[in-house]
C-alpha cells in the first residue's frame, strides 16, 4: 500500500471542468447556500482520474433554500425545466447546453450529509463527503453509479489517516 498523502490539489479534469464560465458562474451564485457538489462531478473531485460529464453538474440542497435559490438563478437568465420525483426530488434548471440537476435534501439522512459538506475555499466549492456520495449514488444503481462507487471505496480504502488535506470541514453551528 501506498505511503503517499492525498493530494487534493492536482485534479485536471475536476479543476478544467470548475473552471469553464457557466459552471464557474453557477458555482459562484450557490456558493453561500447551504448546498453540496455530487454526483459525477463530486466524485472526480475524489478520483482524480474520473472526467465529469460533460454539460452536466449536480448539487444537493437543503429544501429549505431552493426557492431563493431557483429565484437568484432565474434573475440570471437560468431556466427552470421542472421538477422530477425520482429517488430524490430535483429540479432541472438549464443555461444555454449547460444542465444544472439540483436536487433537494428533504429526507433527515440527507440533511445529515449536508452537515459535513466539505468547502475548498480556493476552488470556492462545496463537495460531499464520499461516504456520502456513496449512498446517493446507491439510491441509483445505474452502471456508471455503480463505476463510481467502486472509484470511491478504492479511494477510501486507500487513503492514509495522517494524510494532509487541503480543505476545511465546516459544519453549521
Amino acid at each position: 500500500m501506498s505511503t503517499n498523502p492525498i493530494n487534493l490539489t492536482t485534479k485536471p479534469y475536476f479543476d478544467q471542468f470548475i473552471q469553464a464560465p457557466l459552471v464557474r458562474e453557477f458555482l459562484d451564485l450557490v456558493f453561500d447556500f447551504d448546498y453540496a457538489l455530487v454526483g459525477g462531478l463530486a466524485v472526480s473531485f475524489w478520483v482524480k482520474e474520473r472526467k465529469p460529464t460533460p454539460g452536466e453538474l449536480d448539487i444537493l440542497i437543503d429544501e429549505e433554500e431552493i426557492n431563493d435559490l431557483l429565484d437568484l438563478l432565474e434573475k440570471h437568465h437560468y431556466t427552470i425545466e421542472g421538477w422530477k420525483g425520482l429517488e430524490i426530488t430535483n429540479v432541472a434548471v438549464r443555461k444555454e447546453d449547460f444542465r444544472f440537476d439540483i436536487l433537494l435534501a428533504q429526507d433527515d439522512w440527507l440533511k445529515e450529509e449536508l452537515f459535513f459538506t466539505i468547502t475548498v475555499s480556493d476552488r470556492k466549492i462545496k463537495v460531499l463527503h464520499p461516504k456520502g456520495i456513496i449512498k446517493m449514488k446507491l439510491l441509483a444503481l445505474r452502471e456508471k453509479d455503480m463505476r463510481d462507487i467502486e472509484l470511491l471505496e478504492n479511494f477510501i480504502r486507500h487513503a492514509q489517516p495522517h494524510a494532509k488535506m487541503t480543505f476545511q470541514i465546516c459544519p453549521k453551528a
